[in-house]
């Protein structure tokens, strides 16, 4: 039982959970930032955090029976399932749902759907994994959409202009991420008889398409912040994209795609480029917090949330009194 126990510990891949948290806690974090809010039902968070968990296991634990992995894996170890890794999976899957609808009905209702896409990746009737649009709508649905809309439903706001535009961009992102996973990938997914784009295109056109799907996101965010819908701090991100890119296009001259080792030193360098937007919102935050000015998404040049007036900390906390006497 320990060997069984070690090999669903490898295979659920415990390195890449933090990215997929991640995605729910921007989500969760999004919302609070655009409305300039206290933290809002941290508990039912902590559930839906509980509940991706299990859905990042349950994903990867059927992923490893479906592939049956032998060479490289990204953030893991290839290791052969033991008996009932289907089952175990299939059982988180329906601990996720139980765990993400206790926290409400969106996002219970994120958690099945992300469940049943998990079911259409990799079940052998199905395969979406192999299939040249089934696996891209995959990661852009479940990760790119539904994994931040999970952390922002646990707040109970409705979603506002600026959401809208921001949400699209960060599932392009992901999306681009996704291609980025597979560009090594090609004799294996062969092997399979999937028909990825690395399959049918190669290497360079899966880059290529990871290129255009992140440049659009990060162009769409520069975009946004350059209209004041986001700090103008985050124009600071520019080099960092621009620096992104250049990985990519080294990348892209590898023979074959390279191997994972490329895989990680563009996480890295996403991260990377990710945290250089948060310390200048975080920076933009604490300005505006020491020269009373409204914070957070109230305090950009535009973009307000319609149901938050556009007050300074101290003018929101005397709006604040006043809304719960009534």
């Amino acid at each position: 039982m320990t060997q069984r126990l070690t090999a669903w510990w490898h295979l659920s891949r415990p390195r890449m959970l933090p990215y997929v948290l991640m995605l729910v806690l921007a989500g969760y974090g999004w919302a609070h930032w655009d409305r300039a809010l206290a933290a809002q039902r941290p508990d039912r968070l902590v559930l839906v955090l509980l509940a991706w968990s299990l859905l990042h296991s349950g994903t990867l634990l059927l992923n490893a029976v479906l592939d049956q992995d032998e060479g490289e894996v990204l953030m893991g170890r290839a290791v052969p399932p033991p008996p009932g890794t289907a089952w175990v999976g299939y059982l988180e899957l329906v601990a996720c749902v139980l765990l993400a609808a206790s926290a409400g009905l969106w996002p219970g209702i994120a958690g099945l759907v992300c469940a049943a896409l998990a079911v259409l990746y990799s079940h052998p009737a199905t395969m979406w994994k192999g299939h040249p649009l089934g696996g891209p709508l995959v990661n852009l649905v479940g990760y790119g959409l539904l994994s931040p809309l999970a952390g922002f439903a646990v707040t109970g706001l409705a979603v506002d202009q600026r959401t809208l535009l921001v949400w699209p961009l960060v599932a392009l992102g992901i999306l681009g991420t996704y291609f980025v996973a597979q560009a090594f990938q090609h004799d294996e997914d062969a092997a399979r008889g999937y028909r990825t784009l690395v399959v049918t295109h190669g290497p360079h056109a899966v880059l290529q398409a990871a290129r255009v799907s992140i440049g659009l996101a990060i162009v769409g965010g520069l975009a946004l912040a350059v209209a004041g819908w986001l700090p103008r701090g985050c124009l600071m991100v520019a080099p960092a994209g621009w620096w992104l890119d250049r990985w990519l296009v080294a990348w892209q001259q590898q023979p074959d795609g390279g191997d994972a080792t490329w895989a990680l030193g563009f996480t890295h360098r996403l991260l990377l480029a990710g945290m250089l937007g948060l310390c200048a919102a975080t920076g933009h935050y604490v300005h505006a917090s020491f020269s009373d000015q409204p914070v957070a998404g109230l305090g950009t040049a535009a973009g307000h949330p319609p149901d938050r007036p556009r007050l300074s900390p101290r003018e929101m906390r005397l709006w604040e009194a006043g809304q719960s006497s009534r």
